[in-house]
């Protein structure tokens, strides 16, 4: 005789939720432990023993030096960043809020050196908590601001007058700038698989920029997974986008000096990209005749420019000498705020003259003439570990091997004109054909 269980396990199974209600009301009704305290007994003599009001206002007052060594800019820059974005630094809080110039100092200063959340807060006496919450904001809202300003879209007037200064600078005619990727080395994100690990078998985005002849950047792309290569990284930037579909407002094809044919406006890479109208790229091969190797020697000296770039960024922003331990929606807004304020410095320094500069002068870039490379003292501040690596490994060749039939000859014009005594350098043929500086200076 079969037995119906059915009305017994409907009663159990409404027992047991009737039960895990009771409890979750029971639960509701527990009264939460209040805070030790409304605010914790160090942070209340943050005013009379905290970093900013203390040790940043003597070293403002008494000591410039030190004062740029903490945070990367003068005390004219960061007076003038704060009139930029104090009123949107501003809080309001039942607690005491913190001044917009706090909360630019502390920011600054985590950029600078890549100190802890940790130690920040035990320095400017300010919870942990809210150190991560005034980085994350302030980074943000420096990108908002600086952006608009200091990365704007160039129009085609801008984008010759940059022509001009790289043959002025580089010895390289419509060059309207060049071009490279890094990994920024961050913790594995959760549950991200291998999206951002990477060929050095670390975990990364990657930051995709251009740059004009006096290392100011002139675009940036953040955010691209690390498995992506240099290639791939420049067909889905938006940058790539509209190089392919000529939407980058560059001038008219113009005839190079001493010639009568018209001649592309173009970039600068390396080996990694794919040669384009618009993209110039080395000779691939160890066996080149001597123009070719005096083509690629040509082109090394133009990427010196984006080199320095990074140098300069990874040098004076101390947060890339370390693993970067955040999401990487963060770590975007990090680079992003870094990138700016290099942009920013840059730009203001270059109107000093040369001994005036702290953040860049002459002898911190590499420089290149017929001395050959007198490397930057960038390089003295860079890990050779630094969170800033190349995207693809050394000598490995991404770009697209069969480049259409115009694209070449339009290279092939350009190193005609770079070997003739229009375009030549007296010291190139020397420096060309020295073993190992063929591509990479």
């Amino acid at each position: 005789m079969d037995i119906d269980i059915t009305p017994f396990v409907l009663s159990v199974a409404g027992l047991l939720v009737a039960s895990a209600l009771t409890q979750k009301n029971e639960d509701s009704r527990k009264v939460r432990k209040p805070p030790r305290w409304w605010v914790r007994p160090i942070f209340q003599s943050r005013k009379s023993k905290g970093d900013f009001h203390n040790l940043m206002n003597e070293m403002r007052l008494s000591d410039p030096e030190m004062f740029f060594s903490y945070t990367r800019m003068t005390r004219d820059q960061f007076d003038y960043l704060l009139s930029l974005v104090g009123n949107k630094l501003k809080k309001s809080s039942r607690r005491e809020s913190l001044e917009p110039a706090c909360r630019l100092a502390v920011t600054l200063r985590f950029l600078a050196t890549g100190d802890s959340y940790g130690s920040l807060s035990f320095a400017f006496r300010i919870s942990k908590t809210v150190v991560y919450r005034i980085i994350k904001e302030t980074c943000e809202i420096l990108w908002s601001t600086l952006q608009p300003l200091y990365l704007e879209p160039h129009t085609n007037n801008t984008w010759k007058c940059i022509s001009d200064r790289f043959f002025e600078k580089w010895n390289l005619p419509n060059c309207c700038g060049s071009l490279d990727g890094k990994h920024v080395v961050i913790q594995c994100p959760p549950e991200s698989g291998s999206l951002y690990y990477n060929y050095k078998h670390t975990y990364s985005i990657v930051l995709f920029a251009v740059c004009d002849a006096d290392y100011v950047f002139t675009y940036v792309d953040i955010g691209a997974y690390g498995s992506q290569s240099d290639g791939g990284i420049l067909k889905l930037s938006t940058f790539g986008r509209a190089l392919m579909d000529n939407s980058l407002n560059l001038p008219n094809d113009a005839p190079l000096p001493y010639q009568e044919t018209p001649f592309p406006f173009f970039f600068v890479g390396d080996e990694a990209f794919p040669l384009q109208k618009n993209l110039m790229r080395p000779y691939g091969g160890k066996n080149l005749d001597i123009p070719s190797k005096i083509f690629n020697y040509r082109l090394s000296r133009a990427r010196l420019c984006i080199e320095n770039a990074f140098g300069i960024l990874v040098s004076r922003w101390r947060i890339f000498h370390r693993t970067i331990n955040a999401l990487p929606q963060n770590v975007d807004g990090i680079i992003k705020a870094t990138v700016c304020l290099h942009n920013y410095i840059k730009r203001w320094e270059d109107k000093l003259l040369d001994h005036k500069r702290k953040y860049c002068n002459r002898a911190f870039v590499d420089q290149e003439d017929e001395n050959g490379v007198q490397l930057g003292e960038w390089r003295q501040f860079c890990p050779q570990n630094s969170t800033l690596q190349p995207v693809c490994s050394t000598g490995k060749r991404l770009g697209a091997r069969n480049a259409a039939g115009d694209v070449l000859r339009y290279r092939n014009v350009l190193k005609d004109y770079v070997n003739s005594p229009a375009g030549s350098l007296p010291w190139q043929n020397q420096r060309a054909m020295q073993t190992g500086k063929t591509v990479n200076l």
